[in-house]
């Protein structure tokens, strides 16, 4: 999945390096000035949303704050040591990144969901193993090319779609297991294993964890241009590869949210079976 680069060489991948659809277009330079000033002015619209929720007393000001406050701190955090990874090219250093974005995304997918569904115990396995089996796939397949620009940026999107289907499908899971609690009794009396008693309610967790991922993939391009296809047009790649280069991103983000919502919802349900609250 190699993005096309100015003054770059013909290759393999599942998009070539054969340039950008505007080559004349001068390299941008970065203006620090510019940029402050613009993340500035951008930063109306969080005051805005403060107000608005201040107006309604939603009570979301402190949150909507830290989170604003956290996300500027971060980004610039994950810059330096992005920019320090490319430098050195050490695929060593990529593992640890990948691990450390992993237990972060773990954690906050732990605290997110209610209790009784296993914890960071459940929910590290899950994404782990749900996003590590698709960019695994994709790199053997030569598709995503074994660099740290490569791997960084597109195992970053794998990590955060699979913390995000991992709560959606925990959430529910325990809101499924707690709404039929009486039908989950009555089955395990008749003779049925904690597994059994759990399945329909696993199946529908998982299945409610997806659609938000089958309705982006079903209006790709037609509700909103993907951030990523975006951002690549807007830098002047070739329309035709930016869409390319969406559509794996998303058939990824698809096959490792299906993964870590299985892999999570299972782990779940032997966490409360041996919890006895299954």
């Amino acid at each position: 999945m190699t993005p096309p680069r100015q003054n770059a060489s013909a290759g393999g991948g599942c998009i070539s390096r054969r340039g950008t659809g505007r080559s004349a277009m001068a390299d941008p330079v970065y203006d620090p000035v510019a940029g402050l000033f613009n993340l500035a002015m951008a930063l109306v619209l969080v005051v805005i949303v403060l107000v608005i929720s201040r107006r309604f007393e939603l009570r979301l000001e402190r949150e909507i704050t830290v989170a604003s406050v956290r996300a500027i701190v971060q980004l610039l955090i994950v810059v330096l040591v992005i920019a320090a990874v490319f430098t050195t090219d050490n695929l060593l250093l990529v593992l640890i990144v990948l691990i450390g974005m992993a237990v972060v995304a773990a954690h906050t997918s732990a605290t997110r969901v209610k209790s009784g569904t296993g914890g960071m115990a459940v929910t590290l396995p899950a994404i782990g193993v749900g996003s590590g089996t698709g960019m695994g796939i994709l790199i053997l397949l030569g598709v995503v090319p074994l660099e740290p620009e490569f791997i960084i940026p597109v195992g970053s999107m794998t990590i955060g779609g699979s913390m995000i289907e991992c709560s959606l499908s925990l959430d529910r899971f325990a809101g499924e297991m707690r709404a039929h609690a009486a039908e989950v009794e009555t089955a395990l009396c008749l003779g049925a294993t904690p597994g059994e008693a759990a399945a329909p309610y696993a199946r529908e967790s998982v299945r409610a964890s997806l659609i938000p991922s089958i309705d982006r993939l079903r209006t790709l391009g037609i509700v909103v241009l993907p951030g990523t296809m975006a951002g690549m047009i807007i830098a002047g790649i070739d329309p035709f590869w930016a869409a390319e280069y969406q559509l794996v991103i998303m058939f990824l983000l698809l096959s490792a949210g299906l993964l870590t919502s299985i892999i999570a919802v299972h782990a779940a349900e032997r966490a409360a079976s041996r919890e006895n609250t299954i």
